[in-house]
């Protein structure tokens, strides 16, 4: 779901990485800039403004640009303001630059020291000991300590009310137990020491200081927690970020530095959050001089490469996402690996996403490119009608017969009436789509998994365990198919326990091997990010996890 620093204080780099406002580029360089043709952009909530309107009939604009402000972000609205109860991307995006971590990302995905100022791995693999930096405090001034870190992370696993990805904490020893009741708080191998936390592993788990870079880890104050489970802004509360929320309207929601952040005060004072663009363009609303960084479309991005206004000002970034289907494998019919296979193979996965999305990537992994030991096989089912036709007879289905009606429930992926229609004429059997609100639909996976579903995931760490360990291993939260196979789960065990690169990937690839066999997921394309952004606002760079981060933002010339 899933960030790096703030502002430094002059003269205190953090090895290589600066907290704050990156420095000016140099003359004539912007961010790559990558030719599409015409396509249409499935990201998850995290991009607001939709729909191409010719540029000689952009509406106009209902509110002129507030004063006062630093500058104007189209965001997400939060659907809570509490990190242990967020699950979607969108949320994530805006919780990023109001609650900190120990950790966070830079504009390369790479993870650097936040509230924590360094760490230390076992030899082992199995302890990651964080030490905090000196006199961090929440917004109110409260210190930030170690019981404080606990705390935060144990409301994760909360066995009366767990987080959606509780699962993000399932190789901390003792945590699986504690989640489902049967050991107290001190059996979970998270620990205050002083000024130092430390965590211990039920196998290696390196990887994990990446994780604390979730807004999910994020440091609450321990009193402080109620009221914000809801939309609602809640008041009198303190926050751990960069930025503090103000005041929340239907369409905004106003940030303004927080004095006490552990870089120092951001460099721009107040932000206001666009969450609502009431319908217009996003690029009218760019071009009004609305918003200064705002999300576009990717068939947008394919004219305005060649705008010689706005061509300077688009901005592309790898998004570690992808979009994928999936079933409930626990009941009938799709309980069945063979009619799994079949629906699998009776789609012509990467000619849809081409002709829906021309300039998207088909999978070929439930692992998207760019991240570390996701390995170059091709794990995709190899489009086969007549095979999948055979394995329906094989089930006991032939042509189609007796097959039970099929719910394909989705909150609205580009590709869902093309996999109805070609499931319907490849295998005869009716497909119904149901489109739900996000929110709704988000809901009904947790607590009603529908037989054939639609998933937007997007990376919580740039690990290959984000998406095979916590989409499918036995017992994680984000397991919506409730897949369980004990060859896939030592293939993951396996990989935790080798430092070597080769191994591990190998391992991976045998893990996606037999998702390809069994086909609980169906991985179909993988996700992309194009911004407009103004010249002249620095740091507005999206990491691979989702979002930019707000404590780096700065004008290069000093203007709000």
């Amino acid at each position: 779901m899933l960030v790096s620093g703030g502002p430094t204080p002059p003269g205190e780099p953090f090895g290589d990485w600066v907290a704050g406002p990156p420095t000016p580029p140099a003359k004539g360089s912007r961010a790559r800039v990558v030719l599409l043709g015409i396509v249409a952009l499935i990201l998850s909530v995290a991009v607001v403004g939709v729909g191409l309107l010719p540029r000689a009939e952009a509406p106009a604009v209902g509110a002129d640009r507030p004063d006062g402000v630093d500058v104007v972000i189209a965001g997400t609205a939060p659907i809570t303001w509490d990190p242990a109860r967020a699950g979607d991307a969108g949320t994530a995006s805006t919780l990023a630059q109001v609650y900190e971590g120990l950790t966070a990302f830079d504009a390369e995905s790479e993870v650097r020291p936040a509230l924590a100022a360094s760490w230390d791995l076992s030899d082992d693999g199995r302890q990651l000991t964080f030490q905090l930096r000196d006199g961090i405090t929440f917004s109110d001034g409260s210190p930030i300590t170690s019981d404080d870190v606990v705390a935060s992370w144990l409301r994760l696993i909360d066995p009366q009310r767990p987080g959606p990805l509780a699962s993000l904490l399932s190789d901390v020893t003792g945590a699986a137990a504690y989640l489902r009741g049967e050991v107290g708080r001190d059996g979970v191998g998270i620990r205050a020491r002083g000024a130092s936390v430390v965590v211990e592993f039920r196998r290696p788990s390196a990887y994990f200081v990446t994780v604390t870079a979730s807004p999910s880890l994020a440091i609450v104050p321990p009193a402080a927690t109620g009221g914000r489970d809801g939309r609602a802004l809640p008041e009198d509360a303190t926050w751990s970020g960069a930025y503090i929320p103000v005041e929340q309207s239907d369409s905004s929601i106003r940030l303004e530095a927080n004095q006490r952040y552990w870089a120092g005060p951001p460099a721009l004072d107040v932000i206001e959050l666009l969450t609502d663009t009431g319908g217009a363009s996003s690029v009218a609303l760019f071009e009004q001089e609305r918003v200064d960084h705002i999300g576009v479309r990717a068939d947008d991005a394919s004219w305005i490469r060649y705008d010689e206004t706005l061509g300077p000002q688009l901005r592309f970034a790898e998004s570690f996402s992808v979009d994928l289907y999936g079933f409930d494998t626990l009941e009938p019919p799709f309980d069945d690996p063979t009619i799994r296979r079949a629906f699998a193979q009776a789609v012509d996965w990467d000619r849809i996403v081409q002709l829906s999305d021309p300039g998207s990537e088909p999978a070929t992994s439930l692992i998207p490119t760019g991240i570390p030991g996701r390995g170059a096989e091709d794990f995709s089912v190899a489009h086969d009608p007549d095979a999948a036709r055979a394995a329906l007879v094989a089930a006991g289905y032939p042509g189609g017969q007796g097959f039970p009606a099929v719910t394909l429930a989705s909150y609205g992926l580009a590709y869902d009436g093309a996999v109805a229609s070609e499931l319907e004429r490849e295998l005869d059997i009716d497909v119904e789509v149901e489109v739900r609100p996000f929110a709704e639909y988000t809901t009904l996976l947790d607590r009603d998994p529908p037989q054939f579903w639609t998933l937007s995931w997007i990376a919580d760490y740039p690990q290959p365990q984000d998406f095979l360990g916590l989409l499918l291993e036995t017992g994680s939260s984000s397991n919506e198919s409730r897949w369980s196979h004990a060859e896939f789960d030592a293939a993951l065990e396996a990989a935790a326990a080798t430092e070597d690169a080769e191994e591990q990937e190998e391992h991976f690839a045998t893990a996606q091997r037999i998702v390809q066999s069994e086909v609980p997921l169906i991985p179909v394309s993988y996700g992309e990010s194009w911004a407009l952004s103004r010249t002249g606002l620095l740091g507005a760079q999206e990491s691979g996890v989702g979002f930019i981060r707000f404590a780096g933002l700065a004008w290069e010339d000093g203007r709000p």
